[in-house]
């Protein structure tokens, strides 16, 4: 948790679906409790399948969460409704993982742009025009772009355009759905680059949701790991890569690849196996003990509770103090492939 005041706090967060088997029902966020300072910049990462998404889009609003609450600046949304809610709500930005689903083919470049300047209340065309051209210049495109359609577009252009399309409403959080792992590996780097150079220049905080262990290690402060719908490990970025304290947060680190052959000849085999359980019907107590390979009978009893290892790090495991001392008595801490 920052020193300073949470500029995004949420709160016991639950967002459940109907499943298509008949009575039941999937958790996909599970009294999920997460934080943002203003200017942070977090990563929460984990599995395909373990709400990473649901959670940023219930952030927003996309999703509807049964229970809980996200409270922006100092306010639980769920108390506001019509135009107090849409000026909260306009404050918060979602930036999609596919840039070729998220821009409507129909429009250019220029009215996609300038719809988000509509809302806010921007409606002088000289204005639009202006406005428009800054945004795609902020984000490294050409003004020429504005005229042109999507389709016209790269994938990394596209992704630029909907970053612009973000930023036209002066926002303050950025919710970043996996917004490269749609891109090619040339073109990662640059938008990635594109997201810390926003973020620093102009103070959001971001929510930065991927798989990617190794970009978030290097992009954010704080990492909050996810599994089966549940916070399972958070803490400073440097602190939870250099000793992870969940089995689970383990092996995700173990399988980052490497670019050195040497390391790669030498890697253990993987620690866990198989698919994360449905959420339909998840294991009782600790969800990751079906995979665990150091699961214990207690680990079926109860659901674990966080163990703060340091006042900026906590796991939940029952032997999540073990391993973190255990990680801290080493002579040294083996680096993670980067």
């Amino acid at each position: 948790m920052p020193d300073v005041a949470p500029l995004l706090s949420i709160q016991n967060l639950v967002t459940r679906f109907k499943s298509v088997e008949r009575g039941k029902w999937i958790t996909a966020v599970d009294d999920v409790s997460i934080s943002l300072a203003p200017g942070e910049m977090v990563g929460l990462v984990g599995e395909s399948g373990c709400g990473k998404s649901t959670l940023g889009r219930s952030i927003v609003g996309l999703e509807k969460p049964q229970s809980g609450s996200v409270i922006y600046d100092g306010v639980d949304l769920s108390t506001l409704s019509g135009r107090a809610l849409r000026q909260k709500r306009r404050a918060i930005q979602y930036v999609f993982q596919d840039p070729y689903a998220s821009l409507n083919d129909r429009q250019t470049i220029g009215e996609t742009i300038a719809e988000a300047l509509i809302i806010i209340g921007i409606n002088d065309k000289a204005e639009h025009a202006r406005l428009i051209h800054t945004l795609l210049d902020q984000v490294g495109l050409p003004a020429s772009l504005a005229e042109r359609y999507p389709r016209e577009l790269s994938g990394g252009q596209r992704q630029r355009v909907a970053i612009a399309r973000s930023l036209a409403v002066e926002p303050r959080v950025l919710i970043c759905d996996e917004p490269v792992s749609a891109l090619d590996l040339s073109i990662r780097a640059q938008v990635m680059n594109l997201f810390l150079k926003l973020h620093k220049e102009l103070n959001v905080a971001c929510l930065f949701i991927a798989h990617d262990l190794a970009l978030v290690r290097q992009a954010t402060s704080r990492t909050y790991v996810m599994y089966l719908g549940r916070i399972i490990e958070e803490g400073r970025s440097d602190e939870l890569y250099a000793r992870p304290s969940h089995p689970y947060t383990q092996a995700l680190l173990a399988s980052i690849p490497s670019a050195d052959p040497r390391i790669e000849a030498n890697r253990p085999p993987p620690s866990i196996f198989g698919e994360i359980p449905s959420p339909t019907n998840p294991p009782s107590g600790c969800r990751f003990r079906t995979r665990c390979p150091q699961a214990m009978e207690i680990c079926a009893a109860t659901p674990p509770e966080a163990v703060r290892l340091t006042p900026s790090h906590s796991a939940r495991c029952v032997i999540a103090g073990d391993i973190y001392q255990k990680n801290k008595a080493a002579d040294h801490v083996e680096p993670v492939p980067a």
